[in-house]
C-alpha cells in the first residue's frame, strides 16, 4: 500500500504542475483577449481535440492493454506506432487540401489557413507525446512522467506570454504560440527517449498487428463517436449563438477542468495498477474501495469549487463575470470521466472495447438532444447543462455495460452523491444570492460527508492496522 501512495503521489507531481501551469494560461489570455477573440481560439481547441480523439485509432489503449502481456517493449511500441503514423499522412493531406475551408469554418475567415497549416505540421508531434509518455507511464516510471508532463505544459504558457507581450493581442497568436510551444515541449520529450523512437519496420511485429487492430479499432470507431460527444457543445455554441457566448464557455471549461488534476493524477496511476491487480486476481473489494475513495474525494473537490466560484472568478478579466454560473454543470465533465474509471474495469478486462461504441453513442443522442433544446435559449449555460447531464449518461452507461458482464460491486453511493451534485449545481445556476446558496452548498458538502462516513471508518482501521505490527515491535524492543 505504501508503494502504490508513493506512485500516486509521484504521479501527482506532474497532474498537478501540469493543472497549475494551464490554469496560469486562463488569466494571461483573458488579460489579453476579449471574450470574442477567445472565442476562436476555443474552435482550435476544439480541432486539436478532434484530431487527438482521431489520428491514434485506438491503437494508444491497446498499446496499453498488450503491455504486461507482450514481452518485448521496444518492438510493442514500435509496432503500435506505425499505423498511427500512416493514417496521419491522410489527415495531414486532406488538411492542407481544405486548408481554406477549414479555416472559414473554425474562425469565421478563411484568411488564417496557415495556422491550419501548423495544425497539421503538430500531428506527428502529438503521436510522438501520446506513446512516449504512455511507454513512460506503464513502466511506472511516475517521477520523469511528471517531469515531461510540466516541461510540455511550461513551454506552452512561456510562449504563450511571449507572444502575447510581442504581437498583436489577437486568437491567431494565441494559437501559434500554443501550437510553437508544443512542439517545444515534444521535443525535448522525443530527445529525452530518442533510443526508443528509432522504428525499422524489420524490428515490429506482423503477428501483433491483428491483435492491436481487434481491441484497438473498436475503441477508435467509439472515440470518433465520442469526438463528436466532446465537441458538439461548442458547435452548438457557433452555430447558434456568437463568439463571446462561446468565449465564456470556454473559460467556464477551464475553471472546471481544475477537477482534471485528480482525473490526471489518478488515471495515469490507476490504469498501469488496475491491470496488475487484475492480472494478480486481486479480490473486488480492492477495486470497490479504490472506486469509493476516488468519489467522495472528488465529489469534495466540486462542492469546493461550487462553495468559493467568487473567489475563483477574480483570476479572469471582469468582461468573463457570467462564467460563474456557467462552470458548475461543466464540473461534471472531470467527475464522471474519473469515476467511470474505476467502473468500467469489465471492459477493459473482459477486451470488450466494442461496447465503447455503444456508450458513445448513448452519451452522444444524450448532448445533441439537449444542446438542440437548451443552446437556443439559453446559450452558454445551457450548453453547459447539455454536457454535464451527457458526462453523467456517459458514466452510467459505462458502468451498466461493465457490470452487466464482470461480477463488479455496488455503486449505490455513486449513485446518491451524483444526484447530490446535480441538486446543487442546478441550485448555483438558479440562486445568485451568495449568502444562500453558500449556506445550500455546505449542506450539500456536509450529506456528502455523512454518506461516506463508513468508508472513511475503512480507510481509518486499514491505516491503523498496518500502523499496529510497527508499535508492537518497538514496545517488545523496549520490555
Amino acid at each position: 500500500m505504501k508503494a502504490l501512495v508513493t506512485r500516486l503521489m509521484q504521479f501527482a507531481i506532474g497532474s498537478l504542475g501540469s493543472a497549475i501551469l494551464n490554469l496560469m494560461t486562463i488569466p494571461v489570455i483573458t488579460f489579453f483577449l476579449t471574450p470574442e477573440e477567445y472565442g476562436k481560439t476555443s474552435m482550435f481547441m476544439l480541432a486539436q481535440t478532434l484530431l487527438i480523439c482521431v489520428i491514434y485509432l485506438g491503437y494508444d489503449q491497446a498499446f496499453a492493454r498488450e503491455f504486461y502481456e507482450y514481452p518485448n517493449k521496444k518492438k510493442l511500441f514500435s509496432t503500435a506506432m506505425v499505423v498511427p503514423f500512416l493514417f496521419s499522412g491522410v489527415v495531414i493531406g486532406v488538411m492542407c487540401w481544405f486548408a481554406k475551408p477549414i479555416s472559414a469554418f473554425l474562425f469565421g475567415h478563411d484568411v488564417y489557413y496557415h495556422a491550419v497549416y501548423l495544425i497539421a505540421a503538430s500531428i506527428p508531434f502529438l503521436i510522438f507525446e501520446r506513446f512516449l509518455f504512455l511507454y513512460v507511464r506503464m513502466q511506472n516510471k511516475a517521477l520523469e512522467f511528471s517531469l515531461f508532463n510540466i516541461i510540455v505544459k511550461f513551454s506552452m504558457l512561456l510562449c504563450t506570454v511571449l507572444f502575447l507581450l510581442f504581437f498583436p493581442h489577437t486568437f491567431i497568436t494565441v494559437i501559434y504560440a500554443t501550437i510553437i510551444g508544443q512542439v517545444i515541449g515534444d521535443t525535448i520529450l522525443m530527445l529525452r527517449n530518442v533510443r526508443i523512437l528509432y522504428m525499422n519496420p524489420v524490428k515490429t511485429d506482423p503477428d501483433l498487428y491483428p491483435r492491436l487492430a481487434k481491441f484497438g479499432l473498436p475503441i477508435a470507431v467509439a472515440t470518433v463517436i465520442y469526438s463528436l460527444f466532446v465537441i458538439i457543445d461548442k458547435l452548438f455554441l457557433r452555430y447558434f449563438c456568437d463568439f463571446e457566448q462561446l468565449g465564456l464557455y470556454t473559460a467556464a471549461f477551464k475553471i472546471a477542468s481544475a477537477l482534471l488534476i485528480l482525473q490526471t493524477t489518478f488515471s495515469n496511476f490507476w490504469v498501469p495498477t488496475a491491470y496488475e491487480w487484475y492480472k494478480k486476481q486481486k479480490p473486488m473489494h480492492y477495486f470497490k474501495l479504490v472506486s469509493d475513495s476516488i468519489m467522495f474525494l472528488i465529489a469534495i473537490l466540486f462542492m469546493g469549487l461550487l462553495l468559493f466560484k467568487g473567489l475563483i472568478m477574480l483570476i479572469l478579466s471582469p468582461d468573463y463575470s457570467e462564467a460563474q454560473y456557467i462552470f458548475p454543470f461543466l464540473c461534471f465533465y472531470p467527475l464522471m470521466m474519473t469515476v467511470s474509471d474505476t467502473t468500467n474495469l469489465g471492459i477493459v478486462f473482459l477486451k470488450r472495447s466494442s461496447l465503447n461504441i455503444l456508450v458513445s453513442i448513448i452519451a452522444l443522442l444524450v448532448a445533441v438532444g439537449l444542446n438542440f433544446l437548451l443552446v437556443p435559449t439559453y446559450g452558454a449555460i445551457g450548453a453547459s447543462i447539455a454536457t454535464g447531464s451527457a458526462y453523467i449518461a456517459f458514466f452510467l452507461a459505462r458502468t451498466y455495460f461493465s457490470m452487466r458482464i464482470w461480477k463488479g460491486f455496488s455503486v449505490k453511493s455513486h449513485l446518491i452523491t451524483t444526484s447530490l451534485l446535480v441538486l446543487a449545481a442546478s441550485l448555483n445556476i438558479l440562486i445568485h444570492t451568495v449568502w444562500l446558496i453558500s449556506i445550500i452548498n455546505v449542506a450539500v458538502l456536509v450529506g456528502i460527508i455523512i454518506l461516506y462516513i463508513p468508508l472513511l471508518r475503512t480507510l481509518y482501521r486499514s491505516y491503523a492496522a498496518k500502523k499496529q505490527p510497527t508499535i508492537t515491535k518497538k514496545e517488545g524492543i523496549e520490555a
